[in-house]
């Protein structure tokens, strides 16, 4: 468990804020989620009006990849991230550009011999 204090002036996005912050701490995560459990998901929304004050503690949730398979086609997600990286045979799964703007909040891939299905979060 990583701790580090940050200072990002109020008006600063979310966005901004989530870059610093894996900056700080070397390494790459899946959300913030604020003291009262809400988590930031919108990048362009101000501090301010997420409704973060000065001092207030952040956890940053990092994301362990996960890999499913087809017969013949590879997915791999992270848990509550924004996209999932497919590969292989395109009829099996393996060709997912089509769809990867709505794959926001993956929570889970199932796969069955020829597909892949995301359960999202809401």
């Amino acid at each position: 468990r990583n701790a580090g204090r940050l200072s990002i002036p109020q008006s600063s996005k979310v966005g901004e804020l989530k870059v610093l912050a894996q900056k700080s701490l070397g390494q790459r995560f899946a959300r913030l989620v604020t003291p009262d459990a809400r988590v930031l998901t919108d990048p362009a929304q101000s501090l301010e009006d997420a409704g973060l004050k000065d001092g207030d503690q952040l956890t940053a949730i990092v994301g362990q990849a996960n890999l499913a398979s087809t017969d013949k086609a590879f997915a791999s997600w992270c848990c509550g991230g924004d996209s999932v990286v497919t590969w292989g045979d395109a009829h099996s799964g393996g060709h997912s550009s089509a769809v990867q703007d709505q794959l926001r909040s993956v929570q889970q891939v199932q796969a069955t011999d020829g597909a892949f299905a995301a359960i999202l979060e809401d």
